[in-house]
């Protein structure tokens, strides 16, 4: 192990110990999976994670992260909560990742009082502080500790780390809620979430791993990274994409020259959305 990621993770062992007990809100990604695995290795069954259960978590990515705690072992909660009940959130407005946090954080909240969990972690990182994320407020505002963000691991050195512990995280491709896909301003609906689960499902299927499609309907918006002969096999590929993502509901089927990436709708934002 790199001498620089040895010092952070025994910091971080450190400071997990010292809370004698915590709930990991969990998704099964990179970094909520090593930090599980890390609480689980320092408190044993004084820790647990907990996973939400959304309409905007495709049931892939559920299926995986219930698959993945199982393998390695780690205690984890399931808890069911209807997001599209809120119209702070279902009008997609630039804050909505904020109240979107504060209404799953207040959940886990609720738990860790049932449950006598004394603490809440989270497994934002370092680089996370580089792009714009109104849920970082509110993680900030209810007193969830982020050790991840404390012992200043990046994405990066969770990745590496994870593969040195032989978690199948490691070289996951990020993932974002589906709302994500969805310009602001448009409200999210199940119909939405509903065709990009699908389309997106059937893009991995076909061998596509870091992807996004954006929904501007009746226009889907294909996102691949401009590597790996991705745009080749898109070629290849694209009759059947076309003809199966339209029977998803779409009229037009187009693939973004600008390539995959992250945070892609928020370019549409002025500074002061951004603050």
């Amino acid at each position: 192990m790199d001498n620089i990621i040895k010092i952070k993770y025994d910091k971080l062992l450190q400071i997990l110990q010292d809370l004698k007990n915590c709930l990991v809100a969990y998704s099964g990604g990179v970094d909520s999976t090593f930090l599980l695995f890390t609480s689980h290795e320092a408190l044993g069954d004084k820790t647990s994670g907990i996973l939400i259960d959304t309409p905007f978590l495709p049931k892939s990515e559920k299926s995986f992260a219930l698959k993945t705690a199982s393998q390695l072992n780690l205690p984890l909660i399931v808890q069911e909560v209807n997001l599209l009940q809120y119209s702070s959130i279902i009008r997609n407005q630039p804050n909505r990742c904020y109240f979107c946090k504060k209404i799953l954080f207040e959940t886990i909240e609720a738990v860790a009082i049932q449950k006598n969990f004394q603490f809440i972690i989270e497994g934002s990182n370092t680089d996370d502080l580089n792009d714009f994320r109104p849920g970082r407020k509110a993680i900030q505002e209810m007193n969830i500790l982020s050790p991840l963000l404390e012992t200043g691991f990046t994405k990066e050195e969770i990745r590496q780390i994870s593969k040195e512990k032989n978690l199948p995280t490691w070289n996951k491709p990020s993932f974002s809620c589906l709302a994500t896909r969805i310009p602001y301003g448009t409200d999210i609906t199940s119909e939405h979430l509903s065709r990009i689960e699908k389309a997106e499902l059937y893009l991995s299927e076909l061998g596509f791993e870091q992807l996004r499609v954006r929904d501007h309907y009746p226009i889907a918006r294909i996102e691949v990274p401009l590597m790996d002969n991705d745009l080749t096999r898109i070629h290849d590929y694209r009759h059947q994409i076309v003809e199966r993502l339209k029977s998803f509901g779409y009229h037009w089927v187009t693939l973004d020259l600008e390539e995959y990436r992250s945070g892609n709708m928020n370019k549409e934002l002025n500074p002061e959305e951004l603050m």
